[in-house]
This record gives structure tokens, sequence and C-alpha cells, in this order.
């Protein structure tokens, strides 16, 4: 009752997962940049940056899928 049919809610999940990927990569690549002409050309710095904006674009699009399921619902 009140719910979504199986095809609109596959539909909401395609476009909110679009939606993520396009603003977690909107704000991961600067982030990246940043990262890349800031910090030393050490390893261990260049290491720890690169988990760094991989955590970044995964909760990034995490929190973003999430969000925009919610509006679209």
């Amino acid at each position: 009752m009140g719910g979504l049919c199986p095809a609109c809610t596959q539909i909401l999940k395609r476009k909110s997962a679009r939606i993520g990927r396009w603003v977690a990569m909107g704000t991961t690549l600067p982030l990246a940049l940043y990262a890349t002409w800031t910090l030393p050309h050490d390893r261990t710095f260049r290491l720890t940056a690169a988990v760094t904006v991989l955590i970044w674009y995964a909760l990034t699009f995490l929190i973003v899928k999430r969000t925009a399921w919610e509006w679209l619902k």
C-alpha cells in the first residue's frame, strides 16, 4: 500500500545511482588534484592520499545515492 511497483523501484535505483556517481566524481576529482599538487612527493603521503580519495568517492557515492533515492521517491 502506497509503495512503488518493482519496475518503478528499479528505475529510481538506476537514476539515484547515476546521480550518485556523477556527484561523487565531481567532488573527488578536485580532491585528487588538490592532494596531488599539495602533498610532498613521499610514497607514504601519496598512498595515504590515494586511500583517502577512494574512501571519499565511496562515501560520497553512498550518501548522494541514498539522498537522491529519498528525493526521487
